[in-house]
């Protein structure tokens, strides 16, 4: 019976004269692609979240003050308005365990600084990772795995296919790093140029006045946080609120955790609070109910500043 035999020998040559080399092309080609795309792309672009992240795992600059935070942070504290040796490493959409997972970070690097500037939003201590692209790139570190915890898939080890979904976000994040189309960007920092019409803005209040507002505690989350402090005695932390619009406080449950938890950093040494929450600033000078505009963030840092250098934050 010669035809099963000559059939088994014809795709043991298919196999290793075409099949195999063409996987072990295309594998070296995905391979070289990844590896390109974030050195060229991911890790070129400061406002970039999967930039941030790595960053606070493998670069130390000693003389950085880093400001810690969500997109509160990121659109609203510009590093050189405030002074020469800031980075913004402020991510939209992440939640505190986020926040701790950088503070956690810097902690153990050597800096000539102590300073850490962490900004703390009034929906309060939560959990949330926000874009999983920005964890992408080092998902195989572990603090980062631990981080993202049941968010992890093990297709973030396979290079150029762990990024299949992710290739618009990083490129619309290079090009508006370079292009500043609708933003401005500086050391980390994104802030939204647009200003928002009045009759607009003016739905967003309504809408903000019917929308209640809690401050979450989660004691988990406040417990690392009052243990990093403790345990970094030579580390100085600024915890900063920055403006909301008035509209936010209308319907805003529980002020007083909120107060307890400024009241509670308080007591420790290394600790200053600097609550600019309730800064009066006009319409126009804000995003949304919750977020400044370039404009609202001149003025607010002009006053951060001086703040900053009264308590000697340089």
């Amino acid at each position: 019976m010669p035809e099963p035999n000559s059939s088994i020998s014809s795709f043991k040559q298919f196999l290793l004269k075409i099949l195999l080399p063409l996987i072990l092309i295309i594998g070296a080609g995905g391979y070289v692609f990844n590896y390109l795309f974030e050195q060229q792309i991911v890790f070129k672009s400061q406002g970039c979240g999967a930039y941030k992240v790595n960053r606070i795992l493998y670069t130390t600059t000693p003389d950085e003050i880093p400001i810690f935070g969500s997109s509160r942070a990121e659109g609203s504290l510009l590093p050189d308005s405030i002074g020469k040796n800031y980075f913004n490493y402020g991510i939209s959409a992440t939640k505190y365990n986020v926040t701790l997972f950088f503070l956690e970070q810097e902690c153990m690097k050597k800096k000539n600084t102590p300073w850490i500037i962490m900004n703390l939003d009034l929906n309060g201590l939560e959990y949330g990772p926000g874009d999983l692209s920005n964890y992408i790139p080092n998902s195989g570190c572990e603090p980062v795995r631990s981080l993202l915890d049941t968010y992890y898939m093990s297709y973030f080890r396979i290079p150029f296919i762990r990024y299949y979904g992710c290739f618009e976000t990083y490129l619309r994040s290079y090009m508006n790093d370079k292009l500043e189309l609708t933003k401005v960007n500086n050391k980390g920092a994104s802030i939204e140029k647009n200003i928002i019409p009045k009759e607009q803005f003016a739905e967003m209040i309504r809408i903000r006045k019917m929308t209640t507002t809690e401050f979450a505690y989660d004691t988990v989350l406040s417990g690392k946080l009052f243990s990093l402090i403790a345990t970094n005695s030579a580390r100085k932390f600024l915890f900063l609120i920055s403006p909301y619009h008035s509209s936010f406080f209308y319907k805003f449950e529980n002020p007083e955790d909120a107060s307890r938890l400024l009241d509670s950093l308080r007591t420790y040494p290394n600790v200053k609070v600097l609550d600019f929450s309730k800064m009066p600033l006009p319409d126009s000078m804000f995003l949304n109910t919750s977020h400044l505009n370039f404009r609202g963030t001149v003025v607010f840092n002009r006053v951060l500043r001086d703040s900053l250098n009264a308590i000697g934050v340089k």
